[in-house]
């Protein structure tokens, strides 16, 4: 019976020190392996960026004028930014009346006497896009202005509801358009408008599309 008690303590002593090689065994088994990265993943955003350049007389100035003067003005406008983007531009006039101004004219009174005699987008005649708002004979600056174009519900309307204008729904990166003005101070102007004035404002909006 010893004997057997004493077999039975070898086998069991043999089965745990095999139980553990197994383990230790299986904690230290290793695969064959290899890795790669893909470098550096850059995430970055493109911008949106609009130059504006004015020559040739611009901005326009028309002062100390008399029934019948005009003046021209050129406008560049260029998308040096990265992305491709959409041109819009607006436009308003507010009053801005000389020293002496014995009959005071409102500002679209005075609009309506200055006419725009050429119009031209990258040489390209524009005149005749520009509504008749008032009926008036000839296109003037109240006209010009005073179109109700188009809603850009997402960015603010800088002339109070006069609205956007679409010049280039797809102004590519690099792009430019020039714009030439010509304008004239109406012929039939009276003397009610002596010493009247405005200033007349452009913006440009290029945005993502």
């Amino acid at each position: 019976m010893g004997g057997e008690e004493e077999v039975k303590k070898i086998l069991g002593l043999t089965i745990a020190v095999v139980l553990v090689i197994g383990l230790v065994a299986g904690g230290t088994w290793a695969y064959f392996s290899d890795t790669e990265d893909t470098g550096d993943n850059v995430f970055q955003a493109g911008t949106i960026d609009l130059t504006l350049g004015e020559s040739a007389g611009a901005p326009i100035n028309l002062t100390n004028m008399k029934p019948g003067d005009t003046a021209s003005g050129t406008i560049t406008v260029e998308n040096v930014g990265t992305l491709d983007g959409s041109l819009y531009a607006s436009s308003w006039y507010v009053e801005n009346d000389g020293a002496t101004n014995p009959t005071d004219m409102t500002a679209d009174e005075f609009a309506k006497m200055l006419l725009i005699t050429a119009f031209t987008a990258d040489g390209n005649d524009m005149l005749s896009a520009i509504p008749e708002v008032d009926n008036n004979a000839g296109k003037s600056v109240y006209d010009m202005v005073n179109d109700t174009g188009v809603s850009l519900t997402d960015y603010s309307d800088p002339t109070g509801g006069h609205g956007w204008f679409s010049y280039d729904a797809d102004m590519i990166v690099n792009e430019s358009h020039v714009y030439v003005l010509t304008l004239q101070f109406d012929i039939n102007a009276n003397n009610d408008y002596q010493g009247d004035g405005i200033t007349w404002t452009f913006e440009f909006l290029l945005t993502q599309q």
